[in-house]
C-alpha cells in the first residue's frame, strides 16, 4: 500500500463505521450503538481491514454511544480473530462511561485496551506510529485514534 487508505464509510441504522488504512495499521471509527443489530457491520470492516495485514487495527470509541453484551462479545470475537491473524486489535479514544462499567464488569478492559497483551513473532513487532491512526481532514465529530481512556480500577 502507497499511503493512507480510506475504506468506503458504511452507514446501519444506528452505527456509522469508517476505516483508514495504511501499511501497517487501520483505524476504524464507530460512532453510535454497537448491539444486536449493528454489530455485523463492524465485523465486515474489521475482516477487510484484516485482509490488508496490519499490524494493529485500532477501533475507536469516542463516539461510541452504547455498546451492549453483544457489542461486546462481538469485540471480544474480533479481537481472537486478530490475534489469530497476528495482529492486535485494541480500543482507542475515551470510552464513555456505559463501556467502562461493562468492561469492568466482564474483567475484559485489559484484552482490548492499549495496556493489554501483544501479539508475539518478528513479523508483529512493528509499532503502528500514531500519524496514521489520525483521520485525515477530521470533520467535526469524527473521533481521533488515540490510545483508549479506561480508567484502572475498571479494569481491574
Amino acid at each position: 500500500m502507497t499511503g493512507p487508505a480510506r475504506m468506503r464509510p458504511h452507514v446501519a441504522a444506528g452505527l456509522h463505521i469508517e476505516a483508514l488504512l495504511t501499511s501497517d495499521c487501520a483505524a476504524v471509527y464507530v460512532a453510535g450503538e454497537l448491539d444486536l443489530d449493528t454489530a455485523e457491520q463492524l465485523v465486515q470492516t474489521v475482516r477487510t481491514c484484516l485482509t490488508h495485514r496490519p499490524n494493529v487495527v485500532r477501533v475507536e470509541v469516542s463516539e461510541l454511544a452504547f455498546c451492549d453484551w453483544y457489542g461486546l462479545k462481538t469485540l471480544l470475537s474480533l479481537h481472537r480473530e486478530a490475534q489469530r491473524a497476528g495482529c492486535a486489535l485494541k480500543l482507542s479514544g475515551t470510552a464513555r462511561p456505559q463501556l467502562v462499567r461493562l468492561l469492568a464488569a466482564t474483567g475484559t478492559g485489559h484484552l482490548l485496551t492499549a495496556t493489554g497483551a501483544q501479539p508475539t513473532g518478528t513479523a508483529r513487532r512493528r509499532h503502528c506510529a500514531a500519524a496514521p491512526l489520525t483521520a485525515p481532514n477530521p470533520a467535526p465529530g469524527v473521533p481521533s485514534a488515540r490510545p483508549a481512556t479506561v480508567p484502572a480500577p475498571a479494569v481491574a
